[in-house]
This record gives C-alpha cells, structure tokens and sequence, in this order.
C-alpha cells in the first residue's frame, strides 16, 4: 500500500514527466532504472532502494531546492521503512507459510515457465505432479474468491509439457481458457519464438506486496521484506510486457491443444 508521502512524491514525479511529454519508458532510461521501477515511484509504492528514486528526481526539471526537498522526502520515507523491523522479513521453509500468504492476499500474480501454476490445475494433473488431488481443492477455492484478483503468465514451453503420460492436458487447457473468462482473472501466454527480457531460473507466486512464494525441487520458501519482493515484482511487469492475452491468449492455447490431442491419439 502506498503512504502520505509516497503517494505525494510520486504524483509530483508523474506530473513532472507529463510536462516534459515524457513516457515511463524515456525517463527509465535516461535515469537508469526500469520502467516498471518508474510505475511503481508515480504509484507511491516502494521499490528495491530510495537511490532509485533519487535517480528519477535527478533525471526531470525540476528547480536545485525542488529537487533536494523532493530527495530529502524520499530519504526520510525509506528510513523510516528501514527502522521497522519486521519478524516476518526474510527467507521462511515453514510449511504451510506460503498457502496461509497467498489465501489472505487480495492480489495474486503468478509466473510458470517450466509446468502450469498450481492454481490453476486440474486434479489429475496436480496428481502427476506430486501435489495429491487434494492441493487442488484448496486452489479452487482460493480462486472462487470474487473479491481476490488473479494475474498468470505462463511460457508456451511451460503448457506443452506435463507430467505423466499427459492424457489429462487437453482438460487442462480448456481448464485454463475457462478461468481465462472470469472477470478477476487475466492469464497470458509468452509464445514460442518471442524473446524473454530475462530468464527466471524458476516459477514465482507473488502476494499483494507482502511476500513471494517459491517452490524448489525439496521445499516452499516464503520471501518476505521489500528487498525480495520488489525484483520479482519488476520481473513479473517485464514478463507480462511481451505475453498476450484475450483473444491472441485463446489461439496460443487452441493451438497447443490440437498439437497435443494429436501427440497423443499417435501414442495411444
């Protein structure tokens, strides 16, 4: 959530800009950071460190005392964030942390790029996977929440592979373009042949601005504390840049789905 000065601040910078006719993305380079950095500033939420944000003060033009008063705003915003100490900031392996995170946070964003997120799973997918039929009853009722708001981005690479023998991957696609209709979902799909602007070496969950929920081979870590949360924040908006949606989103899917029907009436 954004605070009083925050919000102030990065109104200011958003005015600043629009006055020099200036998109996100032209101020992010010339002051070095990016664009989803710039975003998050004029929104009045936090980013990673307050130098970021004293390199977009110094990067529009604004009047010597403007500027310092504007910096020193920020200074003392992001000081006394750092003398908050939170017992919950860090890195947690309990079990259970991360389902208790992601149930009460009102905005999930989620990116796969290696199998499809465990939201959204059928049961006999989530089976084959190892997460018992049992995880999905607790997904799907995560999901029924109209008042929770959902993001996914899934690679194509991530829906053409599966575990087990895959028979159930023809219901789980159209298990996807199904949630795809509801209004407090959005999925997208980055699809083959189109450059990533990086490569996560793994799947993330974010919630709210709380805290990201990472599975390793052996355990669920739990990251807590904004020097976490931000960069996977910031990597989420670089990915969702080069996904498609709505209709274009359908296609890739349909597509998908008719390729593996096919791969599997060959083998069976």
């Amino acid at each position: 959530m954004a605070d009083g000065p925050l919000r102030e601040l990065g109104e200011t910078l958003r005015a600043a800009r629009k006055g020099e006719r200036c998109s996100g993305a032209v101020l992010a380079s010339r002051a070095g950071v990016s664009q989803p950095t710039v975003s998050r500033v004029e929104s009045g939420q936090r980013v990673a460190s307050v130098e970021a944000v004293e390199q977009l003060i110094a990067a529009l033009p604004f009047s010597q005392e403007e500027a310092k008063r504007l910096t020193l705003m920020a200074r003392d915003a992001y000081a006394l964030t750092s003398s908050e100490k939170r017992v919950d900031a860090g890195v947690s392996l309990v079990p259970g942390a991360g389902r208790k995170l992601l149930t009460s946070a009102s905005v999930v964003w989620g990116f796969q790029n290696a199998m499809v997120p465990a939201v959204l799973r059928v049961p006999e997918y989530a089976t084959a996977a190892g997460g018992g039929a049992g995880s999905f009853a607790d997904w799907d009722r995560v999901l029924a929440d109209e008042g929770k708001s959902f993001r996914f981005v899934v690679t194509e690479s991530a829906l053409r592979t599966w575990p087990g023998s895959g028979e159930f991957m023809p219901a789980q696609l159209e298990h996807l373009l199904t949630f795809a209709e509801r209004a407090n979902v959005s999925l997208g799909v980055i699809p083959w042949g189109r450059g990533l602007p990086m490569m996560p070496p793994h799947g993330f969950t974010l919630c709210d601005e709380t805290g990201v929920l990472v599975e390793t081979f052996t355990a669920e870590m739990t990251l807590t504390g904004q020097k976490h949360v931000t960069p996977y924040q910031d990597a989420f908006e670089a990915l969702t840049a080069v996904a498609v949606t709505g209709d274009d989103f359908r296609r890739v899917v349909e597509g998908v789905a008719a390729d593996i029907t096919r791969f599997i009436q060959l083998i069976h």
